[in-house]
């Protein structure tokens, strides 16, 4: 049991890649909301698969009744080839609308790896897992010779302003602070006042375990089909006010002229 289905896309016949001598392939996306966490999700879709008689060889693009793989996470891309193929993207966009900016910036799709190493920075570091993390800027609109830095806007309830200069200093020490020639800049916008808590140190990571939601999508050769899953939170569930994400200290705010991709949680009203 991996959770309750919230969304099925349409399917599409493609033919196959890397080895073409086999029959075409029947995909898929599936939305599912789960409690359970990522890796412990991908396990359990690997006994699915082989329950279902999936056989592994070395040829990674060869024939297979099943093929589960968690693309998306709490709105967090984990899989680049949802970027580059079409039979995953356009299912994926099907259910999450609010993901199309993001799965069309393409200085995204080419630094994905140090992307995906910020954001995993950012959910390690934190105390509690932020609601929201979009791109700013010209560099995510990718625009030709983009001006300003490549930001980061972090959405958080109740957490403290300082954690801003630990994450700027955490992706200095990780060598994260540039891509390319282009500063990045991380910033932290509140849903709400931050309550003082006690002093005390804590080790405990943030869990990723948010009750979100997944989809899977489903490459298959057999009329059973097949699936490949991707988690994502219910985005949907819950709205607030754009103009109650601020930072406190400077009185800024992000107005709803500002251009955001989605990297990680849920959506801004539109």
């Amino acid at each position: 049991m991996l959770g309750r289905l919230t969304g099925k896309s349409s399917f599409y016949y493609t033919k196959p890649l890397g080895f073409e001598k086999q029959s075409d392939f029947l995909n898929g996306v599936f939305h599912i909301e789960t409690s359970i966490e990522y890796g412990e999700l991908k396990e359990r879709l690997k006994k699915i698969e082989n329950k279902l008689g999936r056989v592994r060889t070395e040829n990674k693009f060869g024939p297979r009744t099943i093929d589960l793989d968690p693309v998306i996470f709490n709105n967090q891309i984990k899989d680049i080839d949802v970027f580059e193929r079409d039979f995953i993207k356009n299912p994926v966009m099907e259910l999450l609308p609010e993901l199309s900016d993001t799965l069309s910036c393409s200085n995204y799709q080419n630094h994905f790896p140090t992307i995906h190493e910020i954001i995993e920075k950012i959910l390690s570091l934190l105390p509690e897992l932020p609601v929201s993390v979009f791109g700013a800027g010209q560099w995510f609109c990718d625009r030709e010779s983009p001006v300003g830095d490549i930001g980061i806007f972090v959405i958080v309830e109740n957490i403290l302003d300082k954690y801003e200069k630990i994450l700027n200093q955490e992706l200095r020490k990780s060598n994260l602070e540039k891509i390319e020639s282009y500063p990045v800049r991380l910033r932290l916008f509140h849903l709400e006042e931050p309550e003082e808590k006690p002093s005390g140190k804590s080790s405990a990571a943030p869990s990723q375990n948010n009750t979100g939601s997944f989809i899977s999508q489903s490459p298959s050769q057999s009329n059973k089909g097949s699936f490949v899953s991707q988690p994502l939170s219910q985005s949907n569930t819950e709205s607030f006010i754009i103009h109650s994400l601020s930072q406190r200290n400077t009185g800024s705010f992000i107005s709803r002229s500002t251009s955001l991709k989605l990297l990680y949680g849920k959506s801004l009203p539109v």
